[in-house]
């Protein structure tokens, strides 16, 4: 398969850590759902679902374990199409030999699909959903015509579909990022089971977009502010009768690595950005903390910085010594490396994967997308949006019961004149 004709293929450079480090407990999985408007014709979704996956063989695939590396194996069979549970997502079972690593289930007007991180990242499998109700539409009689960027179903996979973006664009030995410290996290105490709640916001589009622009900043730059400002006046609350060891307040903000190179992957391709704010030097005020975020996502958002994170990651893999390790240690290490410079080291995470454009042709056919991130227990809470037609969509998991964060994020946007439709599943 890696060469389009052998029925196996290497992890990305970005996937390697997550068999070690995927659990109940960080899962390292997401949901995107395409909400139609009408209900879904099952026949019709089994024939494009057959053809998507025919067409994009990297997804159909199961983990297996070598003595130095795992690797994907092409999977024989085809998912089936389930039922669409309701939260809690079910987890990938990596542990059983032959496990899919992409699901698919229906209710209704609604199609999920889950992934695990193994295989793709946000970008990798938005085009996947949009190549899938494409081919959907398409069978049920609808002429929709091609997406730029998404594979067709009669078109065979190209070379570059696979390739490993991290290792292809590796820019050398760099100086290495700068280690992070342990970051604030929410004093609450995790579900004792594998579930989560998901609190979710819509807003107008055009609103949220003209407030950013009137603080020259970006909407990812004014909704991750908005979440450590939250976070800040979480930490500040007279409730807690001492203050929380760590004061940095950090966001893990991905960044889609395709803006800066020209990769048509399908698979993980994407690094991550960390404003952060330390409370040991005072409170902040929220257009204080705009513009700290703004000016540090400006910075680090940019191919140097960026290329220094691919050096540590791709150099650490070509290591001549750590390839020779066996398996087993190397997990030991990445779990390590994980909790040390991981999920330790952020008090949230914000992901916005942007617009979802469909062609003119397919709209009246699809009410909404939806994207849910499934949280960690370190962690604890998540933040995805996105947008599609004149709405946008922000999402929180969380694995805790308190629901403040939240309920400040929300009513800040209310204050600063953002209506908000918001409902809990």
């Amino acid at each position: 398969m890696e060469q389009q004709n052998q029925d196996w293929l290497k992890l990305d450079n970005a996937a390697k850590i997550y068999p070690a480090t995927s659990s109940k407990r960080s899962p390292a999985q997401f949901r995107f759902c395409v909400t139609l408007n009408s209900p879904v014709k099952l026949k019709i979704l089994q024939q494009a679902w057959e053809k998507a996956l025919n067409r994009c063989p990297y997804f159909q695939v199961y983990l297996r374990r070598g003595f130095f590396w795992y690797y994907l194996q092409r999977h024989q069979e085809i998912p089936p199409i389930e039922l669409m549970e309701p939260i809690p997502i079910s987890t990938f079972q990596l542990t059983h030999k032959t496990a899919h690593l992409i699901r698919i289930s229906v209710r209704n007007s609604t199609i999920a699909l889950d992934f695990s991180h193994i295989i793709t990242d946000g970008n990798g499998g938005m085009r996947f959903l949009l190549a899938l109700i494409s081919e959907y539409l398409r069978l049920d009689g609808i002429p929709i015509g091609k997406i730029q960027g998404i594979p067709q179903p009669d078109e065979k996979p190209t070379p570059n579909e696979f390739e490993d973006g991290h290792r292809k664009f590796f820019p050398g030995n760099l100086p290495k990022p700068e280690t992070l410290s342990s970051a604030f996290h929410i004093p609450c105490k995790s579900y004792i089971h594998s579930k989560f709640r998901l609190i979710s916001g819509k807003i107008p589009l055009a609103k949220i977009m003209k407030l950013s622009r009137q603080n020259q900043v970006s909407i990812t730059e004014y909704l991750t502010a908005l979440y450590m400002f939250s976070l800040m006046e979480i930490y500040h609350q007279e409730s807690y009768t001492k203050k929380p060891k760590n004061s940095i307040i950090r966001l893990e903000v991905p960044v889609n690595m395709r803006k800066f190179h020209p990769s048509q992957t399908m698979r993980n391709f994407s690094l991550f950005v960390s404003p952060e704010i330390d409370l040991k030097l005072g409170e902040y005020t929220f257009v204080e903390l705009l513009k700290r975020v703004h000016h540090s996502l400006q910075i680090q958002i940019n191919r140097k910085e960026l290329g220094r994170q691919v050096s540590r990651n791709v150099g650490g893999e070509l290591n001549p010594f750590v390839r020779i390790i066996p398996l087993f240690l190397k997990d030991i290490y990445l779990n390590g490396l994980q909790s040390r410079l991981g999920e330790k080291c952020y008090s949230g995470v914000l992901s916005n994967l942007g617009s979802v454009i469909i062609p003119e042709e397919a709209k009246p056919f699809i009410k909404s997308f939806d994207i849910i991130m499934v949280p960690n227990h370190m962690i604890k809470k998540n933040c995805a949006v996105l947008s599609y037609g004149n709405d946008l969509i922000i999402n929180f998991s969380s694995v805790v019961e308190c629901r403040e964060l939240e309920r400040l994020f929300f009513t800040k946007l209310v204050e600063n004149g953002i209506p908000v439709s918001v409902k809990e599943v």
